[in-house]
């Protein structure tokens, strides 16, 4: 039976081959494209957040451009990990148009 830390990197090792097979290695195409495509999928999502393959295809554009740039998903762990201490310690305020933001 394959844990979801088992079935996660099975699905990163996958996800890696696959990209490098259809898109090219990252020296060849590097992070930008997939942070465009990123962009548009965001805008999909955001007219239609009950779509789950919006949800999907936006985790694998960023996933495909951090790889594209080198980082693993250990590195975005870790990098996530400090950044919540950072926010933890931030004032936040809700700025007129409903957002969060801090002081």
């Amino acid at each position: 039976m394959l844990t979801n830390l088992n079935k996660f990197n099975l699905f990163i090792e996958d996800r890696n081959n696959f990209s490098y097979k259809t898109f090219g290695s990252p020296q060849k195409r590097g992070c930008l494209e997939p942070l465009n495509k990123l962009k548009e999928e965001l805008t999909e999502l955001m007219e239609n957040p009950d779509d789950e393959s919006e949800w999907a295809d936006c985790l694998l554009c960023f996933l495909d451009a951090a790889w594209r740039k080198g980082y693993s998903f250990d590195d975005l762990l870790d990098f996530s990990v400090k950044k919540l201490e950072i926010n933890k310690k931030r004032k936040w305020i809700i700025k007129e148009n409903g957002n969060f933001q801090h002081e």
